[in-house]
């Protein structure tokens, strides 16, 4: 139902918001991203229901309604120019300004607390004082334990991309992250040269496909291109380029899709 739907107009702000506070421009990739991050709290269960169509999130579509809008009303440059970047024009940077009030900063902006009476917010949920447990029945892929503390063994739990090994009362710790991964529709072996030993924070932005990974070996941040160091590796792990050329391959698709 309709009504069970974040208004289109709350959905607008937030993406003007959150082009702003990145500096008037993001992927579509990273723009939605950003919007989970800070708004994710706020979405109902129906904007989280997949379309008919491709199962996609319907807050995601009514975004790119909305950016369409926009651009017709001369808020964001039009897709053919921008190249799958949402970039406010300087009268789209303009509303944002005054949508943050008079002698408001960007951090003062998106610190500002709302009036409970505020359109932009639903209601704050009740939450459950005792929670309850239920019985499910899950199925998962089976990956291998033994490849994974293999790699995470040979790089001594050391983050492959920044060098970080985090040090906890049980021991270090480290996350195996599969570069082409396991499962439908990638179909990805779990086998050591098809997983990184990465820190937590770069699992995450590498699966996302914020960071890529050349044949060289050099970790790009996907967003600005910026070149961050190179990957590191150890004798008796080699990667396969044709796993970092899936990843690649599989989030250049699915960025063009987003626009």
């Amino acid at each position: 139902m309709a009504s069970d739907l974040t208004p289109q107009s709350v959905l607008r702000q937030w993406l003007l918001t959150t082009l702003g506070e990145l500096g008037g421009s993001a992927s579509t990739g990273h723009a939605l991203r950003q919007m989970e991050q800070r708004y994710g709290s706020h979405l109902t269960p129906g904007d989280r229901e997949g379309t008919e169509r491709d199962n996609e999130p319907k807050w995601h579509n009514r975004t790119r309604f909305e950016r369409k809008k926009m651009e017709r009303e001369g808020l964001l440059i039009p897709a053919r120019e921008s190249r799958g970047v949402w970039k406010l024009t300087e009268a789209g940077s303009d509303e944002y300004r005054r949508s943050r009030g008079p002698g408001t900063t960007p951090a003062q902006s998106a610190t500002r607390p709302r009036s409970v009476e505020s359109p932009m917010l639903p209601a704050q949920p009740d939450g459950t004082q005792s929670p309850t447990r239920v019985e499910v029945t899950t199925q998962r892929i089976v990956r291998s334990t033994a490849v994974a503390e293999y790699v995470k063994r040979l790089h001594d739990s050391t983050c492959q991309i920044c060098g970080t090994r985090l040090v906890t009362p049980t021991g270090a710790y480290a996350e195996a992250a599969h570069i082409q991964p396991l499962g439908r529709p990638h179909e990805g072996p779990d086998v050591p040269s098809n997983v990184l030993c990465l820190c937590p924070n770069h699992h995450v932005l590498f699966d996302l496909g914020m960071l890529h990974i050349s044949d060289d070996l050099a970790v790009i941040d996907q967003h600005s291109g910026t070149p961050l160091g190179r990957l590191t590796e150890r004798p008796g792990h080699q990667i396969e380029r044709c796993y970092l050329a899936y990843h690649r391959t599989h989030h250049l698709r699915s960025d063009k899709q987003d626009r």
